[in-house]
């Protein structure tokens, strides 16, 4: 499931964030967006980069390439691994990155080396030790040192094995066809 959703949207080494995953009628992930759309963020779920982008997901070194040697600002794979790792916990706790905080109060948190804080009781099923082992991964603030999407996937596919399908959902007379996953123990 993760190995076929991520690796078409890291080859275009863009922007990556839920809004832009959809899910078809048969459980499949799809792209969205590819820039074509201007969706206008309000102040409680994202801010925008004036380079593009939606700072929430950017990685460090896009939002400050000079406290990382470099010259400009690009996108790369590793910042792609940086929002992947804030896709998949957006996804899996329900909330976007630093839900707390407002506007731009992310990007000075996201420099400083904080990262969203691990979700605790009811919300914490989803995030076992792995998972959240390969988030932090993903996290790494010096690009190079974070993995590839590869190893990502494959991570993410072993601790998948604990999630199950749960029945569809019944919407109105019809059942819903994508799936819905509970985590078993």
């Amino acid at each position: 499931m993760f190995s076929e959703a991520v690796t078409v949207s890291i080859s275009l080494t863009g922007f990556i964030y839920q809004a832009n995953v959809l899910v078809d009628t048969s459980g499949r992930a799809r792209l969205a967006d590819f820039g074509l759309l201007t969706i206008l963020p309000d102040s409680t779920t994202s801010s925008s980069c004036g380079q593009g982008g939606t700072v929430r997901w950017m990685s460090p070194e896009l939002l400050d390439p000079e406290m990382f040697g470099l010259k400009d600002s690009h996108r790369t794979k590793s910042s792609d691994c940086y929002a992947l790792g804030m896709v998949v916990y957006e996804v899996l706790s329900g909330h976007v990155p630093f839900f707390r905080y407002r506007d731009y109060a992310p990007v000075a948190r996201i420099l400083r080396g904080e990262r969203p804080e691990r979700p605790q009781g009811a919300e914490a099923g989803w995030f076992t030790d792995d998972v959240w082992g390969i988030l932090g991964r993903c996290w790494v603030p010096e690009p190079g040192n974070r993995p590839s999407i590869g190893v990502v996937l494959q991570c993410l596919e072993e601790a998948s094995g604990f999630w199950t399908p749960l029945p569809p959902l019944v919407v109105g007379s019809q059942a819903a066809s994508s799936p819905t996953w509970s985590l078993t123990q």
